[in-house]
């Protein structure tokens, strides 16, 4: 709970440092990305339109407002460093934006990585590896009918609010949601996910946690395991119904209510 509680501290002391610099930064361009590295460099505003991947894995990207991450485009940032340093990078790619990131319909995200639960993908250490990343977004996370998300590892200062999307009820291109080691200064709802599996493991949120009519092809899928939630966690309608399915994961912390689905044995801790 400790290091959980710096992580935090760090978050904030990130979002006052973005705040004071900005004003230093009024002349920053706008930046779009349609596929291959994104520049390193600070931004005012980045649109990834496709139709190509976009990837965070050149340098260092700072955006002073908001990311947005057009319909049926790719945003990954799988690249990491050790203690923050990339190699052989001569900075670690990281992704900081200061305001909102909002993943539009048909769009997959995948940003972050860390030794063992994701490997970053330059890391030839092994497993488990020794890379990670460190993203941080001052604002709300939203995805509206995305095809994936995927967060590991990212500090996050407002809401997230994954509505709809998944690319249905299916494992064909074993398209899923993930929410991994991220500590979230808001709530976190996703309602109407369907895909092929859904996870949150080992995140802190600060507020509530809603857990709604999500459905997935694997059987397995729905699982909530090891989180800390300060505030209350709320499932209904959810197919399977949430548990810590095979992932070897305890039950989850709650300060306040669990209800409905979530109250099924094992899931949280009594």
């Amino acid at each position: 709970m400790k290091q959980r509680l710096l992580s935090i501290a760090g978050m904030a002391l990130v979002s006052l440092v973005g705040a004071h610099t900005s004003g230093a930064w009024a002349q920053a361009p706008d930046y779009t990305c349609s596929g291959g590295s994104v520049a390193p460099g600070v931004y005012s505003s980045v649109t990834i339109a496709g139709p190509g991947v976009c990837t965070l894995d050149a340098g260092k990207v700072i955006v002073q407002h908001n990311l947005t991450v057009l319909p049926n485009a790719t945003l990954v940032g799988v690249v990491g460093g050790f203690g923050g340093v990339g190699l052989p990078l001569p900075h670690s790619p990281d992704l900081t934006v200061n305001g909102n990131v909002d993943v539009q319909a048909n769009a997959t995200l995948v940003l972050g990585c860390e030794p063992i639960a994701f490997n970053c993908s330059n890391d030839t250490s092994g497993f488990p590896g020794t890379f990670s990343t460190r993203e941080t977004i001052g604002g709300n996370l939203t995805a509206e009918n995305a095809y994936q998300i995927v967060v590991h590892h990212t500090a996050i200062g407002g809401n997230v609010t994954v509505s709809g999307g998944g690319g249905g009820v299916n494992c064909a291109a074993f398209q899923y949601g993930d929410f991994e080691d991220d500590i979230i200064d808001g709530n976190l709802t996703i309602t109407g996910w369907q895909s092929c599996w859904l996870g949150l493991f080992r995140d802190t949120i600060m507020h509530n946690v809603r857990f709604n009519g999500n459905t997935t092809a694997d059987p397995d899928g729905n699982e909530i395991a090891n989180n800390t939630i300060l505030g209350t966690l709320s499932c209904s309608g959810n197919s399977p119904s949430p548990h810590t399915g095979d992932s070897l994961g305890g039950p989850s912390v709650v300060v306040g209510n669990a209800s409905d689905q979530c109250t099924s044995p094992g899931l949280v801790v009594p």
